[in-house]
């Protein structure tokens, strides 16, 4: 009786098992495939080239040609130098400016201050509608109303006029940039222990006091996560700019990540193997930037004590 019963769990075990192994396989393959693959074939390919041969396009080892040429195009290039600086930019608008307007209107929000919920649907509507149509709105407001209100811009348009072209694309990038933070911010704000805030206040707490030393360290968690998900998408950023220009946005506005997916648009397969060596090398710096960025603000941000 106790051997069979034994039999039985056995058989029960390896049925869950199995059922457990075919609920991961799927998920598993597209690991390998689309992830383990695609990366590994991206590493082999910074070391290759493309030649034509007999119609075909075909592979072969060339060494560091490809980082080379990397280096060449940093020093010599004219689109590469304005794209990394409009990307250190763009990381500083979003971090300093972004973030803290988003604290600013996430408190305002929390506090329940007048037209507090007016301020919550026009600051996240960026983030419900299409992107296509947020950015086709405000092209025809920069492009059509803006001009026809201020005359001193002779009637052109923000993003036609270099001058203006990079502070709107940056203003547009933060504008819709604040929905998905005031949402977390706030939502972290209104998780907190009521009772705090309101021993806080009976110690003689200000708004100010309140904020630094409450509300801050509680919801530092969440700023940090916001943070370090900007400094590992420093090399991504394309601040919309193919969603305003497609592929023919200003070689002055550009930033790294549009630089190289406008390149992987237009380059096709010749030119796989150079950006796959640009891969490589942004990686190789954002990987233990993005690490060390984490711990600095772990050991650097306010504490619960």
């Amino acid at each position: 009786m106790q051997k069979n019963s034994v039999n039985a769990f056995q058989k029960k075990r390896m049925k869950d098992m199995i059922f457990c192994l075919c609920i991961i396989a799927v998920p598993a393959v597209q690991f390998c495939i689309f992830y383990v693959g695609v990366n590994f074939n991206s590493i082999l390919m910074a070391f290759q080239k493309v030649d034509i041969v007999n119609n075909r396009y075909v592979y072969k080892m060339a060494g560091l040609e490809n980082f080379e040429t990397m280096w060449f195009e940093l020093k010599h290039g004219f689109e590469l130098p304005y794209a990394i600086k409009n990307s250190f930019i763009a990381f500083i608008v979003t971090v300093g400016v972004g973030t803290t307007l988003a604290l600013f209107f996430s408190l305002y929000i929390f506090k329940g201050m007048a037209f507090s919920k007016t301020f919550r649907i026009i600051l996240f509507a960026p983030s419900m509608i299409s992107a296509i149509v947020t950015v086709k709105m405000y092209e025809g407001f920069v492009e059509t109303a803006f001009p026809a209100i201020f005359d001193s811009l002779d009637g052109s348009g923000l993003l036609s006029n270099l001058d203006t072209q990079f502070p709107t694309l940056l203003f547009f990038m933060v504008w819709v940039g604040f929905g998905t933070q005031i949402l977390m911010y706030s939502g972290a704000m209104n998780s907190i222990d009521t009772s705090i805030i309101e021993a806080a206040k009976l110690d003689g707490a200000n708004a100010l006091r309140e904020f630094v030393s409450i509300i801050l360290p509680l919801i530092y968690p969440t700023i940090t996560t916001f943070l370090v998900v900007n400094l590992a998408g420093f090399f991504t950023n394309q601040m919309h700019l193919f969603s305003f220009y497609a592929n023919g946005a200003d070689p002055t506005v550009s930033t790294i990540g549009y630089m190289l997916f406008k390149r992987t648009r237009k380059g096709g397969i010749m030119e796989y193997p150079l950006l796959a060596a640009y891969s490589i090398a942004f990686t190789l710096i954002a990987a233990p930037v993005t690490m060390l960025g984490r711990k600095f603000l772990e050991k650097v941000g306010p504490k619960l004590e």
